[in-house]
C-alpha cells in the first residue's frame, strides 16, 4: 500500500499577508501625512507671527527647537549601567556609525540657519516657502551628478514645470516687496534700490539652503539603505550633536531672547469660572503669571516642530528622497494657502 502523504503545515495565504503589509504601510502613511500637515503648518503660523514682530530671531528660534527635541528624545536613548557610584545612564549603542550623524547635523544645522536667517532681509513666509519648493529640482540635480541616479523623462519635465513657477512667484514677491516697503517708509529703509538688494541677499541664502537641503535628502536616503531605518536615532542626533554649534550664536541668542520679551503681556490667571478649580478659589480671581505673547508663539512652534520633524524624519526611512521633497511641496502648498 502506498503511504500516506504527511498533511502540509497551514500557512497563511499570499493575498491575506499582502493585505496586511498594505494596511500597515497606509496607517503608517496615515501617521506620517498627519504629522507633516498638521505640525509643519502649525509651525509655520508661529512662525510667522514670530518674525512680523522681530525679524531677525531666526537664530533663538532655531536653538529653542534643537534643544527642546534633543531633551524630548534623551529619555528613549539612554539606558543604565552599573559603575563604582551605582547605576550611571549612558548613552544606548547606536545602530549608525557616529561619523554619518555628524555630517547630516553639519548640513542640516546649516540649512536651519541659513533658512532662519533668510527670514531677516525681506523675505516673506510666502516666499520662504515657494522658493524653497525648489529643492525637487535641487534633488533631482544632486542626484543625478552625485549618486549618479537616472529619472524618467515625466518626473523631469514636471520638475522643471514646478521650478519655472518657483521663479516667476520669486520675481513677483521681491517686486511687490520692493514697492510695498518704498510706499511704507521711504526713508528709512533706502529706496527701493535697498529693498531689492536686501531680497537678493535673502534669496542668496535660501539658494545654499536649498541644495544643502538636497545632499542631506540624498545622504539620509543612502544611510537608511546601508544601515536600516533607525529614524527616532537620526532625530535625536541631528539635533543633539549641533547643540555645541549654537556657542557661536551665544550673543544672537541673548539678544533676540530680550526681543521676544518686549512684545506685550499676556496674563494668566484663574477665577470662579473654571470648572472645578474655580469653586476652590476663595476670591473672585487669581494671578499666576504673566508672560510675553511672543514667547507663547515660540513655545507653539518649538512643539509643531519636533511633530513635524518626526514625520519628516520617519518619511525619509521609508521612501526615496524625491518623493520626500514632492510631498514637502504639497505641505508647503497647504501652507501657502494659508498664510
Amino acid at each position: 500500500m502506498p503511504s500516506a502523504t504527511p498533511p502540509r503545515p497551514r500557512t497563511p495565504s499570499t493575498g491575506k499577508l499582502t493585505t496586511t503589509a498594505a494596511g500597515i504601510v497606509a496607517s503608517d502613511w496615515l501617521v506620517v501625512v498627519s504629522f507633516i500637515f498638521g505640525g509643519c503648518c502649525t509651525n509655520v503660523f508661529a512662525l510667522e507671527s514670530l518674525v512680523r514682530q522681530v525679524p531677525k530671531c531666526g537664530n533663538l528660534i532655531t536653538f529653542a527647537q534643537f534643544a527642546f527635541i534633543t531633551i524630548a528624545g534623551l529619555p528613549s536613548h539612554l539606558h543604565t549601567v552599573p559603575g563604582r557610584l551605582g547605576w550611571i545612564p549612558r548613552l544606548k549603542p547606536r545602530k549608525v556609525p557616529l561619523r554619518r550623524w555628524i555630517v547630516m547635523v553639519s548640513l542640516y544645522f546649516m540649512v536651519s540657519i541659513l533658512n532662519n536667517l533668510a527670514l531677516g532681509y525681506r523675505i516673506s513666509i510666502p516666499l520662504h516657502i515657494i522658493f524653497r519648493s525648489a529643492g525637487l529640482i535641487a534633488n533631482m540635480a544632486c542626484g543625478y551628478l552625485v549618486m549618479r541616479k537616472r529619472y524618467p523623462v515625466k518626473q523631469v519635465l514636471a520638475v522643471m514645470m514646478v521650478s519655472v513657477g518657483v521663479v516667476l512667484a520669486t520675481l513677483a514677491s521681491v517686486s511687490d516687496e520692493s514697492s510695498f516697503s518704498s510706499e511704507r517708509d521711504p526713508e528709512s529703509n533706502g529706496g527701493p534700490g535697498y529693498a531689492v538688494h536686501e531680497s537678493i541677499i535673502g534669496i542668496t541664502l535660501l539658494t545654499f539652503g536649498v541644495f544643502l537641503a538636497a545632499m542631506l535628502g540624498l545622504y539620509q536616503e543612502s544611510t537608511y539603505s546601508m544601515y536600516g531605518k533607525h529614524w527616532q536615532e537620526g532625530l535625536f542626533y541631528n539635533h543633539a550633536l549641533a547643540l555645541p554649534m549654537f556657542l557661536f550664536l551665544y550673543r544672537d541668542i541673548v539678544s533676540q531672547a530680550y526681543a521676544l520679551s518686549e512684545s506685550y503681556p499676556v496674563v494668566v490667571s484663574l477665577d470662579r469660572s473654571v470648572p472645578l478649580v474655580g469653586r476652590l478659589l476663595v476670591s473672585g480671581s487669581v494671578h499666576l503669571f504673566t508672560v510675553p505673547w511672543l514667547w507663547i508663539s515660540l513655545v507653539c512652534n518649538v512643539l509643531s516642530q519636533l511633530v513635524c520633524v518626526s514625520g519628516v524624519h520617519r518619511l525619509t526611512s521609508m521612501s526615496s528622497s524625491l518623493t520626500l521633497n514632492v510631498v514637502l511641496n504639497l505641505r508647503k502648498l497647504v501652507s501657502l494657502v494659508f498664510s
